[in-house]
């Protein structure tokens, strides 16, 4: 089974948690957490908040490493979600 990489949060996800386009579609670049019904769950997230976010996780869960989160973070502005904001 492909695992898939969310172009929004850089976190994997099997196929099964696809996010959904409008026409309820799926949308394999994102993942369901991120993007559903054709838009992104937190729209008002920018990437500085993203990496605050996943360095909390790390902090507080077992799921990722400090070191996991790091390293994750540096590869964000590739993401097609963030690209935009670096051109």
């Amino acid at each position: 089974m492909k695992t898939l990489i969310c172009q929004s949060c850089g976190w994997p996800f099997p196929k099964a948690t696809v996010g959904t386009n409008r026409d309820k579609s799926e949308n394999s670049d994102y993942c369901r957490d991120c993007y559903q019904d054709g838009a992104f769950t937190d729209k008002s997230l920018n990437l500085h908040q993203l990496e605050v976010k996943l360095l909390e996780m790390a902090e507080m869960h077992e799921d990722i490493s400090l070191e996991e989160a790091r390293q994750l973070i540096k590869k964000l502005p590739e993401l097609k979600r963030w690209r935009m904001e670096h051109i």
